[in-house]
């Protein structure tokens, strides 16, 4: 019991400072940090609260109590918004006009590169973003699946397409050569006409560099449509920091994930953080959106069916 009760407040503290320190994200960026970990501090804050229930008062299981119901208020308090968000009306598996897009960071040693381009092969997406893809995966992939690939091998982000872009877009990095991995395509014209956009951000730990990247997303995303616009990617970005909260509002379309958890897929392969993250316009109606299986990648992939509605 001794050091149960040791470990539990050792526990208690790190979780509580942790989920406290993180509500300052909302002006430091050092701070938001904090944020992207509030599953862990919630996981740790029911811990220590089961500890205090079987701890006898007089070796401290009021303190105990205390720091778990701390932590576990900091956590929710970064979490619920993310459950509560609303959502735009789906649309039925028979609906017609649907698009099958996947968003996958592949992993640059990812060791599994056929069961990966069998997996992709058999999903047969319309539309696949794939990020740290190795030329060696890329070649697999289209000889199991035969499609245009916007950017080739030499970059980050990679998009994958049934039918043949009208324009391809590969927008500069830049001040600094801070910005994002991006690639643009777009499809048809018209009443069928839509836009894809791949994206891969840097770690959140390099807070600087990653508002940058926000910076230029937007700047590169806002004169697009966004009644057709799909955006993907790997954004390194979970939907409890505030950052990815004033980014969701600035770029003004939905994101149709939802506490989908994708990192990380290896070691023992429980995620706790949703970084991978796929977006719609209006116009686009969510069929089915699911995490897809571990494939050799430290990301679970993310399977996304839209069906279009009438042009806006």
């Amino acid at each position: 019991m001794g050091l149960l009760r040791i470990v539990a407040t050792g526990l208690g503290v790190v979780c509580a400072l942790g989920a406290v320190l993180a509500q300052g994200g909302r002006w430091s960026g050092a701070l938001d940090v904090l944020a992207h970990f509030a599953p862990l501090y919630l996981a740790g804050a029911v811990v220590v609260l089961v500890t205090a229930l079987i701890t006898p008062q007089r070796l401290g299981s009021t303190g105990l109590a205390l720091m778990g119901g701390l932590a576990a208020v900091g956590s929710l308090l970064l979490i619920v918004p993310e459950l509560l968000r609303p959502a735009s009306p789906g649309a039925p598996a028979d609906a017609p006009r649907r698009l099958k897009v996947i968003q996958f960071n592949a992993e640059h040693d990812n060791a599994n590169i056929a069961t990966t381009a069998r997996w992709i092969a058999a999903e047969d997406p319309d539309v696949l973003v794939l990020e740290d893809g190795t030329p060696a995966l890329q070649a697999a992939i289209q000889r199991r699946l035969r499609r245009t690939v916007l950017c080739g091998l030499t970059c980050n982000v990679r998009i994958f397409s049934r039918a043949t872009p009208v324009r391809v877009e590969r927008p500069r990095r830049g001040r600094y050569g801070q910005g994002p991995a991006i690639a643009i395509a777009h499809f048809g014209t018209g009443d069928g006409g839509y836009t894809v956009v791949g994206v891969h951000y840097v770690w959140p730990t390099k807070f600087v560099t990653h508002a940058e990247n926000t910076r230029r997303m937007l700047q590169i995303v806002d004169p697009l449509p966004r009644g057709r616009l799909i955006l993907a990617g790997d954004f390194n970005s979970s939907p409890w920091s505030f950052a990815r909260r004033r980014e969701d509002a600035l770029l003004r379309v939905e994101r149709r994930t939802r506490a989908m958890f994708s990192w990380p897929a290896n070691g023992l392969g429980v995620p706790f953080l949703p970084i991978d993250h796929v977006y719609a316009g209006p116009d686009w109606k969510t069929v089915s959106i699911a995490r897809g299986p571990r494939l050799g990648s430290d990301h679970y992939p993310i399977v996304a069916v839209f069906a279009l509605g009438p042009k806006t």
